[in-house]
């Protein structure tokens, strides 16, 4: 490795490092330890965008074995003013399974950071920002799922709302997730001095 074009490094490592994760992502008790770190802040990131929608992220607990986790859809008010809050309805309950559904996207950004030609200090904080982007980008997704398929209940409208239906159709499919992971890498690793080494 010592004579390799840095180009081809950086893909190796990140070649092991995606199918590395990825093969943990199948193992139903390494899920469990993320699920419950991923729905804490995805349900922080979603709620804050929508204030008249309550979202709540949980484990899940039925009988089929390819759920991880459910997102339970509530109104904001209906919730608030309730005095028991379990007596509440949700208006949609959606059971995911986080390997499909969640966990993609962040296993393509760890690989790309472990990847890059940075120290770890800057690795961290890449993650950190980079996290935090891919939060909101899977934030926009459950917004053009659920706004498509919520008769009774919807959020209110904002921009942010806005963006989600004019991109629904590319936000439902995990491709365009995939996708948007590069540039999200890019921004969040990278100073313009940094992409000299991988023509070294």
């Amino acid at each position: 490795m010592k004579n390799m074009p840095n180009i081809f490094k950086f893909l190796l490592i990140f070649l092991v490092g995606y199918l590395t994760l990825s093969s943990l992502s199948y193992v139903k008790s390494a899920r469990s330890v993320g699920v419950p770190i991923y729905n804490a802040f995805q349900q922080m990131t979603l709620n804050m965008f929508h204030p008249t929608v309550r979202t709540d992220f949980k484990s899940y607990e039925g009988p089929a074995e390819e759920f991880d986790y459910s997102i339970y859809i509530y109104s904001a008010q209906e919730y608030k003013m309730a005095a028991n809050k379990r007596a509440v309805k949700p208006h949609v309950i959606s059971n995911q399974n986080a390997r499909v559904t969640a966990f993609g996207p962040f296993i393509m950004l760890i690989a790309l950071i472990i990847a890059s030609p940075i120290s770890w200090k800057r690795k961290l904080l890449s993650l950190a920002i980079g996290s935090l982007l891919v939060f909101i980008l899977l934030s926009m997704k459950y917004t053009a799922l659920f706004d498509a398929n919520m008769d009774t209940l919807k959020p209110s409208s904002s921009i942010w709302l806005s963006i989600s239906n004019l991109f629904s159709e590319a936000f439902r499919t995990h491709e365009f997730l995939t996708l948007m992971i590069v540039p999200i890498w890019a921004l969040s690793s990278f100073r313009t001095k940094d992409w000299k080494w991988f023509l070294e």
